[in-house]
């Protein structure tokens, strides 16, 4: 019987394996995909690697992700922002350049994309611990450990643990998995209204041989705001120094939508729509496409539907332990502080490392 089970390999489920490693307390982390890092992914796009999930952290407001970067040795660098942003309110006509001054608020990447950081994280776990490919069904409390059953390539594991910590967005949690006996009606409750963070959003990176736009004097920044737009953010992707050139951008178009679009047309429509942004030399890029929305680990059915405003995160519902101390929810969502960033990953899984520690 292992002493704690991780479910769930993305940052929240690293930090918190990281933790216990330093504390000499065993554990197994369980991963539904085939690769570590959830909704931090990094991609090689020509010769750089690009982040298709986060891109940034904010040292000023996020300072558990500041110390990790620091802990980690890891390089990192400001996006590039030179106070510019050509912006496309008319399908029909031109864009325009304006002054918008530190569009990214102080913003900061990683070198090598934000997979760097897992990779990080990695490589200080026994990899005796991790188990890939495992999707979690049920989860069951007996008289004194909870019951775990996965699924991988249609085998059953049935994994038994004093603790478990279940670092899954809770929607996917409620929407998935069997729980014996069931959650308190508030937990389901909370868990249901809580939205995963860019769940239902997709980003398109593309890599060129240079950075014509900076060239030309540009930032790489453009806001499209037409009925029409289809990556409705842009912004410079290039690595630290500039040598390796890349725009990145946010989709403006809905799940439904893009669900409907052949893959040889999206890349026509982000072709056409970066020309008609930053000129002809936009055309000839490589390109790649994250759609978070057909991911079944991260979307669930709710998070189809966009939120109204910015997610409110931090229900307390979802922050205590559960089943006499041997549940645990985790998870960017769950954390009091930088709920849905990175940042709140690192908090919830502190959280989770401190009440581990206190039961012991």
């Amino acid at each position: 019987m292992h002493d704690t089970v991780i479910v769930g390999g993305g940052l929240c489920g690293l930090s918190l394996a990281d933790s216990l490693c330093g504390m000499g307390r065993s554990f197994a982390l369980y991963e539904a995909r085939n690769r570590l890092g959830g909704r931090i992914l990094s991609v090689q796009c020509g010769s750089i690697r690009l982040d298709l999930g986060p891109t940034w952290y904010w040292p000023d407001m996020q300072p558990r992700m500041a110390r990790l970067v620091s802990d980690l040795g890891l390089e990192s660098f400001p996006q590039h922002d030179i106070g510019t942003v050509r912006h496309l309110s008319d399908a029909e006509k031109e864009p325009v350049t304006v002054r918008l001054a530190d569009v990214h608020g102080g913003a900061r990447r990683i070198s090598g994309g934000m997979a760097a950081m897992v990779d990080a994280l990695a490589r200080r776990l026994p990899q005796e611990s991790i188990r890939m490919e495992r999707e979690l069904v049920s989860v069951c409390s007996r008289e004194t450990h909870v019951e775990l059953l996965f699924r991988s390539f249609g085998v059953n594991e049935i994994v038994r643990a004093k603790r478990a910590v279940l670092a899954i967005p809770p929607r996917l949690l409620e929407e998935k998995v069997d729980f014996a006996p069931g959650l308190d009606t508030k937990v389901r409750d909370a868990m249901r209204a809580t939205h995963t963070w860019m769940a239902g959003q997709a980003k398109a990176v593309v890599g060129y041989e240079a950075p014509f736009w900076r060239q030309a004097g540009e930032s790489g920044n453009a806001f499209v705001s037409h009925s029409q737009a289809v990556l409705g953010e842009i912004f410079d992707a290039c690595d630290a120094g500039g040598q390796h050139a890349a725009l990145g951008g946010f989709f403006a178009l809905q799940p439904g939508y893009r669900a409907s679009v052949h893959p040889e047309s999206m890349t026509m429509l982000i072709s056409s729509q970066l020309v008609q942004v930053f000129g002809l030399e936009a055309e000839c890029g490589e390109q790649r496409m994250q759609d978070w929305a057909s991911e079944p680990f991260t979307c669930s059915a709710l998070d189809l539907e966009p939120p109204e405003g910015h997610p409110e995160y931090g229900d307390a519902n979802l922050c205590l332990p559960l089943w006499g101390n041997r549940l645990f929810l985790a998870g960017s969502e769950t954390a009091g502080y930088g709920g849905g960033y990175m940042e709140g990953a690192l908090e919830a899984a502190a959280r989770v490392s401190q009440m581990l520690l206190l039961c012991a």
